[in-house]
C-alpha cells in the first residue's frame, strides 16, 4: 500500500519492490541488501549494498536518490522521521565493503537501525528487509519442475540475488550476490582449529585460533604457521557454523525453506546448536576433511591418509574417543550444508555449478586430506579427479561416502533422530543403528532403480527431505542418485565416491548398506556439539 505523507515524502509500505505509485510520487526503491551490523562498545559499525535502479525493457521506472539510515533506542525505526538520522547517503555502495560507523553515548543502550532507500523523487521503501539485525534468505524448491535451475527460486532479502557458482575457466567461485551476504560471511563461517581432550578436559570443544580463509596453512590474521597438518596438535580442523534458524515449510508443491538469524516464530529451528536443555549454542563445529585414523583416534587435519574399511559402530568410537561432543557427522548437519548449498547455487545442480568432485578412478584415485588448503570457502573443477570444497568442507561428495548418525530406513520406514538428547522428541538418550526410540516418519518408501537418480522427493517438516523415487537423469530433478533396500536396516551414507560419477552431489544418498558394511569407499567425517 502506498500513501502521501505529510509535506513532500513519499512512502512504500510493501514488504516486497514497490509496483504502484503515490500522489506523482512513482515507485520506491527496493530494498538493500547483504545488511550487516556489528557493534563494538558504543561503536555500531553498518555495511549494506543500496539498491539498484529499477528497469523494465531498458525504462527505468525507479531510480536510486539515496539511503538514509535512521536510528532508534529500543526498537525499529517505523520512518524516516521516527529517530535520529545518522546518515544520508547518496553514493551507490559506499559502504558495501568499508562500513558507516556510528558513535552512540552509552554502551549499554540498545539501539535498532533501519534504512529508508529513496527514489530520486523522494518515494521512500518500507520493506522489512532493511531492519539491520535481523535477515530472512529464502529459497522455494517445486518439486514437480525438471530443470534444475528453474527449480529453484528465491524469496525475501535474496529475492533479487543472482546466485554463486564455480568459474571452471578462471579457478574461481563467483558468489554472484551471495559475496556479502551475513550468512556466509566470516562471523558466521570460518575455519579453526578447536581442541579436543588431548589439550585437557577445560579446553575440549574451545577453538584455539582461527585459519586464514584462503589459506589454511596461515593462521587468521597472520603469516604464522598454523597446524592443520600437525597430528600432535590437540584437536582437530573444523569449520565454526554460527547458529541459524531454519524454518520449512511445504505449500503443495512447493518446499520453502528460509534461514534467519532469529527464531522469528515457532516455525524456526536449529537442530544442530540444540543442546539438552533446549536452549541453543552459539556454534556447531563441522569437519574441514574426511576423516584420517591417527593413535586410535578420528582427526580432521590436512595431509593426512583417509580412513576406509571400517565399521559404523568403529567409526563412532574413534570418532568420540576425542572426547565429549565428538562423533561422527550427523543427519541435521547433513540437512543444513544440503539446504544451504541450494540456496547460494540456486539449483539442484551442484556437480554443475561447484565442481564434479573424486568420482571417478576407484580406490586409486583417493587422494590425501588438505589438497584444497589454498581453495578459499568454495572450489571445484570439472574433472572427476579434483576434490570439490563446499563451505570450507572438503569432499562433501565424491571421493568416500559419507556415513553419519540420526537417521535410519528401518525395512522402508525412514526413522530420525535431531538431536542427542531427547530434546527433538525422539526417545533415545543417544544416536544408534537400529532406529529404537528414533522418530518415525510419514514418508513414502523408496522406489523405482536403486542406483538411478532422484525424480521425487517428500519434505518431512524439520526433519529432513528425502528421496522417494529414483526415476530421474543426470541433469533433471535433483541430479543425484540414491541406493536403497527396502528390507534391512540401512545406515544412511552420503554424497557418493570416487566410482560415482554423476551420481554424486550435496543430495546423493545411499540407504542400501548395514552398519556392518566396511569397504574403502565408505567412512566418516567428525562433528563437535555441545
Amino acid at each position: 500500500m502506498l500513501e502521501q505523507q505529510a509535506g513532500s515524502i513519499v512512502y512504500c509500505g510493501t514488504a516486497a519492490p514497490a509496483s504502484g505509485t503515490a500522489s506523482g510520487g512513482g515507485l520506491a526503491p527496493q530494498a538493500i541488501s547483504n545488511r550487516k551490523i556489528v557493534k563494538s562498545g558504543t561503536a555500531y559499525s553498518l555495511t549494506w549494498t543500496d539498491p539498484a535502479d529499477t528497469t523494465v525493457n531498458g525504462q527505468v521506472l525507479c531510480a536510486w536518490g539515496g539511503t538514509k539510515i535512521v536510528r532508534k533506542e529500543g526498537s525499529f525505526p517505523q520512518s524516516p522521521t521516527d529517530g535520529v538520522v545518522v546518515l544520508d547517503n547518496k553514493v551507490r555502495n559506499q559502504y558495501a565493503l568499508e562500513p558507516f560507523v556510528d558513535t552512540v553515548d552509552d554502551a549499554d543502550k540498545v539501539y535498532k537501525y533501519r534504512a529508508f532507500p529513496y527514489s530520486v523523487n523522494g518515494v521512500y521503501g518500507m520493506q522489512t528487509q532493511n531492519m539491520f539485525d535481523r535477515w530472512v534468505f529464502t529459497f522455494k524448491e517445486l518439486i514437480t519442475e525438471s530443470a534444475p535451475d528453474y527449480r529453484i527460486t528465491y524469496d525475501d532479502d535474496n529475492a533479487n540475488y543472482t546466485p554463486g557458482h564455480m568459474d571452471f575457466t578462471t579457478g574461481k567461485f563467483d558468489f554472484g550476490d551471495w559475496a556479502n551476504c551475513p550468512l556466509i560471511a566470516w562471523e558466521n563461517l570460518r575455519p579453526c582449529m578447536v581442541y579436543n581432550t588431548d589439550a585437557g578436559n577445560d579446553k575440549n570443544g574451545t577453538v584455539a585460533y582461527y585459519l586464514d580463509p584462503n589459506d589454511h596453512s596461515k593462521k587468521y590474521g597472520s603469516d604464522e604457521a598454523s597446524d592443520v597438518s600437525n597430528p600432535d596438535f590437540p584437536g582437530n580442523a573444523m569449520v565454526e557454523v554460527r547458529r541459524v534458524f531454519k524454518k520449512v515449510v511445504v505449500d503443495g508443491n512447493y518446499i520453502i525453506k528460509s534461514f534467519s538469524n532469529e527464531k522469528l516464530d515457532d516455525g524456526y529451528e536449529c537442530y544442530p546448536c540444540k543442546k539438552a536443555d533446549g536452549t541453543y549454542a552459539d556454534f556447531f563445529y563441522a569437519p574441514m576433511f574426511m576423516a584420517s585414523l591417527i593413535d586410535g583416534k578420528f582427526r580432521s587435519l590436512a595431509g593426512q591418509t583417509l580412513n576406509k574399511s571400517k565399521t559404523a559402530a568403529q567409526e563412532r568410537t574413534y570418532a568420540q574417543a576425542n572426547g565429549d561432543g565428538w562423533d561422527v557427522e550427523t543427519w541435521a548437519d547433513d540437512q543444513y550444508f544440503e539446504d544451504l548449498t541450494k540456496l547460494i547455487i540456486g539449483s539442484t545442480n551442484a556437480q554443475a555449478k561447484i565442481g564434479e568432485g573424486v568420482t571417478s578412478g576407484g580406490e586409486s584415485a583417493l587422494l590425501s586430506t588438505g589438497t584444497t588448503l589454498d581453495k578459499g570457502m568454495m572450489y571445484g573443477s570439472n574433472t572427476t579427479t579434483v576434490a570439490v570444497k563446499a563451505f570450507y568442507r572438503e569432499n562433501p561428495w565424491g571421493s568416500q561416502w559419507r556415513r553419519m548418525v540420526g537417521m535410519l530406513l528401518v525395512n522402508g520406514v525412514w526413522k530420525v533422530k535431531m538431536t542427542k538428547s531427547t530434546v527433538d522428541g525422539s526417545t533415545a538418550s543417544d544416536y544408534n543403528h537400529t532406529g529404537e526410540g528414533y522418530i518415525t516418519l510419514e514418508v513414502a518408501t523408496p522406489s523405482g532403480t536403486s542406483g538411478g537418480y532422484i525424480s521425487t522427493i517428500e519434505q518431512a517438516g524439520q526433519y529432513g527431505c528425502f528421496p522417494t523415487v529414483m526415476s530421474g537423469t543426470e541433469s533433471t530433478y535433483e541430479c543425484d542418485g540414491c541406493w536403497f533396500n527396502n528390507s534391512i536396516t540401512a545406515v544412511p551414507q552420503r554424497g557418493g565416491a570416487a566410482y560415482s560419477g554423476r551420481v554424486c552431489g550435496p543430495s546423493c544418498l545411499s540407504v542400501a548398506s548395514t552398519a556392518t558394511y566396511a569397504l574403502w569407499y565408505v567412512s566418516a567425517a567428525l562433528s563437535y556439539h555441545q
